[in-house]
């Protein structure tokens, strides 16, 4: 679906809906008018005469009003505990970048409320959504607009060589709070090559190589899966909150664009109301 959304916003580039005179009114960046007509293109191919209702009492999204950096753009979104409803899915759409659709986070039913973190890339100035879909079927959409460019071109930080060797190592921590939720961090190393990037030293186009599925298991049940595409930062990191009151074994498992999967596995034991690591023997 992803890359039919691809092919969609790039045909929609072409119509007179963005044929303006000048780059900055081409790309959104000035017309307000332009936007929202990018928005509403996006919105039926994605997500077709569904009704999007205000995320108000639903959903928040905090982040920037300008980044500093496009490359590497905070995210948080947090919802509310529903009656008689539960939020199953956050879809991610950025305008515009060259993928708007940027990934669906699903969540188990157990976490009443959802409050994750994660870092984007910003193509150019755009609208930044998360849309809360419910059990139910019903949508709901914060939306922030955020200044920052450049950030899917933008060269890779670092050794690429090195980046490459160590893709898909990771780190994770667990910090207990109250009433039994579990905050989770969890660190991926990967280079995120979005295929929009130039070899800093040989300036050839780099080929994309990304992480598209990731998948987080608490004694054998998901709590949280994601399916992305090119607008998560390079070296992933999530923030998100899970509830337990018992030991056992934490599971990830991530795939990327190569078919590689790399796997994470500890287990914990819960004592004086804390996961402990329990040490490999």
């Amino acid at each position: 679906m992803y890359r039919l959304v691809i092919f969609l916003i790039l045909l929609f580039s072409t119509t007179g809906a963005f044929a303006e005179s000048s780059a900055d009114t081409a790309y959104c960046s000035k017309s307000e008018e332009c936007r929202e007509q990018r928005w509403l293109e996006l919105k039926e191919s994605v997500f077709g005469d569904k009704e999007i209702k205000s995320g108000d009492g639903v959903i928040e999204l905090n982040t920037p009003k300008r980044a500093p950096d496009g490359a590497f753009v905070p995210l948080n979104f947090k919802t509310v505990e529903l009656k008689n409803d539960h939020v199953s899915k956050i879809h991610l759409v950025i305008d515009m970048n060259p993928s708007p659709y940027s990934g669906a986070f699903t969540f188990t039913n157990k976490i009443n409320k959802i409050d994750l973190s994660t870092r984007i890339r910003l193509d150019a100035y755009s609208h930044v959504r998360v849309i809360a879909e419910t059990e139910k079927g019903d949508y709901f959409m914060a939306a922030n607009f955020v200044k920052a460019s450049g950030g899917c071109a933008a060269p890779p930080l670092g050794d690429m060589a090195s980046m490459i060797a160590n893709a898909g190592k990771m780190k994770v921590k667990l910090k207990n709070n109250e009433d039994n939720i579990v905050n989770a961090k969890i660190m991926i190393q990967h280079p995120q090559f979005n295929g929009l990037q130039t070899n800093p030293v040989t300036t050839a186009m780099i080929e994309a190589f990304y992480i598209e599925k990731i998948n987080v298991a608490y004694n054998g049940e998901a709590i949280m899966n994601l399916v992305s595409d090119i607008s998560i930062s390079q070296d992933p990191t999530f923030r998100f909150n899970f509830p337990t009151n018992e030991g056992g074994k934490l599971e990830i498992t991530a795939k990327d664009t190569d078919g590689k999967e790399y796997k994470f596995s500890k287990e914990y034991a819960y004592k004086d109301n804390q996961l402990i690591e329990i040490a490999s023997k």
